[in-house]
């Protein structure tokens, strides 16, 4: 098949630095829709984030939409993007960000990132637009692309911000391009985890201006309490034209910022019924379609059947030992292996509106620091990264159990 070109990312990059056609006026609208059903959508306690995942997604051209709180002023967030003098201490492993001479157009910074085991760098440059700032990348890894932050005031002295991205992932280290062939959604679910440090970063650069270096989460926190955060929001009615460009997630931060938890979840035709979808999910054995899980063995319960696992990932480790909760929900905890205290679970919802089919949402909390030095090192250089990685992890593996249970038998 012919590799589609590469137009596409190239065209909305253009749409935010060349006159506004009538394309682009319907694009700008498009966006407005969006940005306003994320806005109505998020959550009020502070500590959840709302995050869409385009499906299917554009070859090349991943698209990722994300929304959260901020206890700082819109024009606090917008000084953070638009002064690179902030830059150092807006993500730790960034070791350059050198603005060019100005040339009569955007403000152009060359920039590199330190990341474990490989380097990243670029050329950017910064939009400014009357609600936000757009970064396009004209130059070296993931370009051509742009993450564009809008900011909306919340009406209580804090605002909400707002990422739109669309990268081509691909255009990065070996190791990324590796990590991506594991799966055929690895690359939004990579450009979803870049997408959401950025959002959580501006946020809490905004939030602690005056620190020397990025602000970030202590130590490890143990397992908060709860099973968090609460799925059924993204089964209701407000979520449904977000439910239409893709997954819908959820990341839930505990109040030293560390993961609480995620969710995603997907929408199934017709088709899949509820109760149906509810009872395959119940069952360990629906694991199988999770990207690398290669043997699923089921292990009896007191309170339903658990399961073996062994992987076949290179360079982590999932191999665990599952067991059921108590109640009726599916809810599972890894009580055996290097990821020991992590949890999944998944809710199943009768579609909005009566339209038939179902919702089903997963939710985790992986433990991505106990799987190996590969990712403990990630997470090291970019605290961030643990809710990052988190929600990449829950969007792959809820896509993943949507194609098998949508795959004719």
């Amino acid at each position: 098949m012919a590799r589609a070109p590469r137009a596409s990312i190239s065209a909305i990059v253009l749409a935010v630095v060349v006159p506004p056609s009538a394309s682009a006026i319907n694009l700008a609208s498009d966006d407005a829709r969006v940005n306003a059903a994320l806005i109505a959508a998020l959550p009020a306690d502070g500590t959840t984030d709302l995050v869409v995942i385009a499906q299917p997604s554009a070859l090349d051209a991943p698209r990722a939409w994300g929304a959260t709180r901020v206890a700082a002023s819109p024009a606090a967030i917008k000084d953070v993007l638009l002064d690179p003098g902030h830059y150092p201490a807006l993500i730790p492993s960034l070791i350059k960000s050198e603005l060019e001479p100005p040339s009569g157009g955007a403000p152009v910074v060359d920039w590199e990132l330190e990341v474990p085991l490989f380097n990243l760098s670029g050329r950017m440059a910064l939009h400014n637009r009357p609600d936000g700032v757009t970064i396009e990348l004209r130059e070296g890894d993931f370009a051509p692309g742009r993450i564009a932050f809008t900011v909306a005031p919340d009406g209580r002295g804090g605002a909400t911000l707002l990422v739109d991205a669309v990268l081509d992932v691909k255009r990065s280290s070996w190791l990324l391009r590796r990590i991506i062939k594991r799966s055929p959604v690895g690359e939004p679910a990579a450009l979803t985890a870049a997408a959401y440090v950025a959002l959580r970063a501006v946020a809490l650069r905004a939030e602690h201006p005056n620190t020397r270096e990025a602000w970030r989460p202590g130590a490890p926190q143990p397992a908060p309490a709860s099973w968090l955060p609460d799925p059924r929001p993204l089964a209701s009615e407000p979520l449904a034209p977000l439910r239409a460009r893709g997954v819908v997630a959820l990341v839930a931060r505990a109040p030293a910022e560390h993961l609480a938890g995620v969710a995603a979840a997907v929408t199934l035709n017709a088709t899949a019924a509820a109760p149906a979808v509810g009872a395959t999910l119940h069952n360990p054995l629906s694991w199988r379609a999770f990207p690398g899980w290669k043997t699923i063995q089921l292990r009896p319960g007191p309170h339903g059947p658990g399961a073996e696992v062994q992987d076949d990932l290179p360079l982590i480790d999932f191999d665990a030992s599952w067991t059921a909760e108590p109640g009726p929900a599916a809810r599972w905890v890894a009580t055996a292996g290097a990821t020991h205290g992590a949890r999944l679970g998944w809710d199943v919802y009768p579609s909005a509106g009566g339209a038939g089919g179902s919702i089903a949402a997963l939710t985790l909390y992986p433990r991505l620091e106990t799987t190996g030095s590969i990712a403990r090192r990630f997470i090291v250089a970019e605290p961030l990264l643990e809710e990052g990685l988190s929600l990449a992890l829950a969007f792959v593996d809820a896509a993943a159990v949507k194609a098998a249970l949508l795959t004719p038998r």
